[in-house]
């Protein structure tokens, strides 16, 4: 597969690649810098928004702008209108050393977001779920990394993933309640492989982005291996599916782990690249708060 380019830039965390369809935007942030993202991938013009401190992910909002997840909490804001940034909610005054890193609106359009350490190396993550009216419910604890999310087509499956533990659970998802129980490991990985971001596509195959191996990993809707993607750079962090008919793939990367030898051999760490594909992504469901 061809990989190419999109914008003209270059950052050095970027991750949570999201498609607006109402749009034909892509939306993405670049994490310890504080900023979030839109752009238009035909014409490559992008906007930018700081909101003052680590913002690990974004979800579109039903009405207008966006919800986030940052290191102080939930929040709002819109990146065309110049809108005050806006927190609600924090749970997670208790663990100061932990940030959101990775998050997704669920069928229920809940905003779905998980917590780590800053380094990553202490089971005291958790996964939260905003609901519309504000309230936020613990799902899950004793995380190393929480990372990517997505559910099968249907919404009775949940997958999520932490990057450290090396594996990608699978919970039944309750579609009347937003609740989930009967985690298993759905897909575990060899002792080098560590998932990052990931997206499925109308066919239930996950797209994993592989932190540190350079490659898109593909898997059936049974979890079993079916192909991977090389890519120039070794830290793609997420992809997700855009483009006027879903196809396209889009992915974030990351030069922070990089040497500053590295990056001058890695021209494309940091840039957002772009798969044509065979396959067909799922919408983006959007946050109904």
């Amino acid at each position: 597969m061809l990989v190419e380019t999109v914008f003209d830039l270059n950052i050095e965390h970027g991750e949570g690649p999201l498609w607006d369809n109402t749009t034909n935007s892509l939306y993405w942030v670049d994490i310890f810098a504080g900023d979030f993202y839109k752009g238009d991938p035909a014409t490559g013009v992008f906007l930018k928004k700081n909101i003052g401190q680590p913002i690990g992910t974004i979800a579109l909002r039903q009405e207008t702008g966006i919800v986030f997840a940052a290191h102080e909490g939930f929040g709002y804001t819109s990146i065309e209108e110049n809108k005050p940034v806006i927190f609600f909610n924090n749970p997670q005054t208790n663990y100061p050393e932990t940030r959101f890193n990775d998050g997704k609106v669920d069928p229920l359009g809940n905003f779905m977001a998980g917590t780590m350490t800053f380094d990553g190396q202490k089971p005291i993550g958790q996964l939260f779920q905003l609901r519309s009216n504000h309230t936020v419910q613990c799902l899950e604890n004793e995380l190393m990394l929480s990372n990517g999310m997505d559910w099968s087509a249907n919404g009775s499956q949940f997958f999520f993933a932490d990057t450290v533990r090396q594996v990608i659970y699978q919970y039944d998802y309750n579609l009347k309640t937003g609740s989930i129980s009967n985690r298993s490991n759905f897909i575990e990985f060899k002792k080098d492989e560590f998932p990052d971001g990931f997206c499925m596509d109308t066919a239930g195959n996950f797209w994993v982005a592989m932190w540190g191996s350079s490659k898109i990993l593909q898997f059936n809707d049974q979890g079993k291996r079916i192909a991977a993607i090389d890519l120039p750079v070794t830290y793609p962090t997420s992809c997700c599916f855009g483009g006027a008919d879903l196809s396209t793939l889009y992915i974030t990367t990351s030069k922070i782990e990089l040497s500053e030898t590295e990056r001058i051999k890695e021209p494309l760490a940091g840039k957002i690249l772009k798969i044509e594909t065979n396959s067909k992504g799922q919408l983006m469901r959007r946050y109904q708060g």
